[in-house]
């Protein structure tokens, strides 16, 4: 007998959700609440057909519920809890487990609504603590959707409000490392956006947190976190964080060339880092990266080839960072 997705879905994000809401301090009434309106919101995803009408009625119905349920019937401090799951079900919405193409509006309802408002109020306050749980409920995904804004809107719920500057060294490396496990889990890797905007989180004081970059790997061998990996490992510094620093420089610049030559930008950044990192350590850099010239494409376990065109972006550099030194 074939298994429902739905009810899988269902039964596995309950479980999730109950440690969550026990975490984040939510009333069981709340719970109950919360719980009736997501469920109704999955039922529709399962029984809407391609109705477009229709699919606009279940739509406003469903926001016009929502807006009860946050206004009247819930305590302020349970949307907390709700964010975590809106950003769940839309990843849910939009990959292949459940029948996404074909109930789009109801992403829609999702991504282009809830969702923003959401991790846009400020008045929606999250501890470090907090947000770690978040995380934690968030990090296993059957599919990590490139099309949810998934990643992007988790960690935008930390820029936000700003939530590591109140958090310790071991709160903020145990959160950064769930999302790096979201980030492991994608099936395919189109850009490296999120990854860059967790370097950029990283402080002098997270040594724990630089020692696991070194090591971050991703599940599908992806050639731009093979290059990524060379890159951390190498030894341009002694001074450890003056180390990473020029990595995190480097990773920023390599991943700058999207054109068939060097742009007037790209020129004048190897100029700075000529004079800031030296010649010597590009140079270096430059012949790690290409080491990788058969990272340009991607294939995967079922036979199909995808160009990694951040493979190809960094390789593009390291052979322009070569002919400017050499100049």
């Amino acid at each position: 007998m074939k298994t429902n997705p739905y009810l899988t879905f269902k039964d596995n994000e309950l479980a999730k959700s109950k440690i969550l809401a026990r975490e984040l301090n939510i009333s069981g009434n709340d719970f109950i609440t919360i719980q009736n309106w997501f469920d109704l919101l999955l039922l529709k995803h399962e029984e809407a057909t391609s109705d477009k009408e229709l699919q606009l009625k279940t739509e406003k119905e469903l926001e016009t519920q929502f807006n009860e349920l946050i206004s009247s019937e819930i305590e302020r401090k349970s949307y907390k809890y709700i964010l975590p799951k809106l950003l769940n079900y839309n990843n849910e919405f939009n990959g292949a487990f459940l029948r996404s193409l074909y109930v789009a509006r109801l992403g829609a309802l999702l991504e282009n609504n809830l969702i923003p408002k959401f991790v846009n109020d400020k008045m929606i306050v999250y501890s470090p603590e907090d947000f770690f749980h978040v995380t934690m409920y968030l990090k296993d995904n059957y599919f990590v959707s490139p099309n949810s804004n998934f990643l992007e809107d988790t960690l935008k719920i930390e820029h936000v409000r700003s939530i590591f500057k109140q958090a310790t060294t071991k709160v903020k490396f145990e959160t950064l490392r769930n999302i790096l496990h979201i980030i492991y889990q994608k099936s395919f890797h189109h850009d490296i956006v999120c990854f860059k905007k967790i370097l950029k989180l990283v402080s002098e004081a997270d040594i724990e947190l630089i020692d696991y970059l070194k090591k971050f790997q991703v599940e599908n061998k992806q050639g731009c976190y093979k290059i990524i990996n060379g890159i951390l490992n190498l030894d341009l510094a002694e001074d450890k964080w003056d180390d990473f620093l020029i990595k995190v420089q480097l990773i920023n610049f390599l991943d700058t060339a999207r054109n068939a030559n060097p742009t007037p930008s790209w020129n004048k950044k190897i100029q700075e880092l000529s004079v800031t990192v030296g010649n010597d350590k590009l140079l270096q850099t430059a012949n790690a990266v290409l080491e990788n010239e058969n990272c340009k494409i991607h294939e995967f376990d079922y036979g199909a080839q995808w160009s990694d065109d951040v493979a190809k972006r960094f390789l593009k550099s390291a052979q322009w960072i070569k002919r400017f030194c050499h100049e």
